[in-house]
């Protein structure tokens, strides 16, 4: 009974943590209004997948080390804090360059980025946001037995990929692209510009 009690807190408490607004959840999001469900699936993988590996981190002990090495932690939010602001500077210059809507769709339909491609930022994105991993990692060595770790990083992993395939399933449906459409030049300087201050938000926290 205690072992499912504690099974459902960490659970339930991620389940929280995964559906707040941020870095990866952004980028699910813009893959799956720029392109089709099939290739904004592959970003909820890497996220996923990035998530899994933190998960295992988590699950070794992690957390020890950077409390007796705080630097690693400083070095990673630097790392991940810049991968994520030039994220959002490459989305502002790519807004900037393609200015009329006809463009920016018809760029959208033609190029394409490969699964692999979307799968491999996604990963990054993800392994590289160091409030993600630490929250993972503290999570399983507060509130975690040794002995439920293995099942934890399942429910953790799985709990994760629902919700990112689910976002790429909602925001690749064709009402939120329509609405997109309309919008798409103001909502891309948005996505840079949230990029822009989360990559701010982890270097300076």
């Amino acid at each position: 009974m205690e072992y499912l009690l504690v099974l459902l807190h960490v659970a339930l408490i991620w389940m929280l943590a995964v559906a707040t607004p941020g870095a990866n959840v952004l980028l699910t999001i813009n893959t799956a209004l720029n392109y089709d469900r099939k290739i904004a699936a592959f970003s909820a993988f890497g996220v996923s997948c990035a998530t899994l590996l933190w998960s295992f981190f988590g699950g070794s002990g992690l957390v020890i080390l950077f409390s007796h090495f705080p630097q690693l932690f400083g070095l990673m939010k630097v790392v991940g804090g810049s991968y994520l602001l030039y994220l959002g500077m490459r989305q502002i210059y790519l807004t900037r360059k393609i200015k009329r809507l006809d463009e920016l769709t018809e760029i959208n339909q033609m190029v394409s980025p490969s699964k692999r491609k979307v799968f491999i930022s996604a990963f990054i994105t993800s392994i590289l946001n160091p409030k993600t991993g630490f929250f993972v990692v503290s999570l399983f060595s507060v509130s975690m037995p040794e002995n439920m770790s293995a099942t934890m990083i399942l429910a953790i992993m799985l709990i994760t990929l629902s919700w990112h395939l689910f976002l790429a399933t909602a925001f690749s449906h064709e009402s939120a692209k329509s609405v997109y459409a309309r919008i798409s030049g103001f909502m891309d300087y948005v996505t840079g510009g949230l990029f822009t201050i989360f990559g701010i938000k982890v270097m300076t926290s």
